[in-house]
């Protein structure tokens, strides 16, 4: 089975119908995430090397967090809205912070273009210039949060 890491957006929960429904199809660690945690990176880094997932999936602050992990550690990443930009607080992740794209790292990451949280004409501007492999996938009329039928349509067109 696949092993698959669940990062949480900034104002939601590890608790919630989206894990459910990976944990009837994988075998999923979604921890608790405090993002102003001064700690935290060395909390995630500790995390991704010890339950060694095949995935992340993450989502808003989640996303961002979780494309940088992936690109650490060269592993595959489904992210929606990810807050690259216009973040409400920064978190603690010195090392995170990448350098360039690692050849292993092969981000999907979708866009709600009616996202009235995180501008998804500039992240998609930034991921364009940043990366030069990415699957963006621009969806009308999807805005920040993520209903449950269409991250059950994403994970089953790009996970399995």
């Amino acid at each position: 089975m696949k092993k698959i890491l669940y990062l949480h957006g900034l104002e939601s929960s590890n608790v919630c119908d989206k894990v459910d429904f990976l944990k009837e199809n994988a075998i999923v660690l979604a921890p608790a995430i405090d993002y102003s945690k001064p700690s935290l990176e060395e909390e995630l880094l500790y995390i991704v090397e010890k339950f060694s997932p095949d995935l992340i999936i993450g989502s808003s602050m989640g996303g961002y967090v979780g494309m940088m992990l992936a690109n650490r550690y060269e592993i595959d990443c489904v992210v929606f809205n990810p807050a690259i930009h216009s973040r409400p607080m920064e978190p603690a992740l010195k090392s995170l912070q990448y350098d360039d794209q690692k050849h292993g790292f092969n981000p999907v990451v979708i866009l709600g273009i009616e996202d009235d949280v995180i501008n998804p004409l500039i992240s998609k501007e930034m991921l364009d210039d940043a990366l030069s492999y990415c699957d963006i996938a621009e969806i009308k009329g999807l805005g920040h949060r993520i209903p449950f039928d269409v991250f059950v349509d994403i994970y089953n067109k790009y996970v399995i």
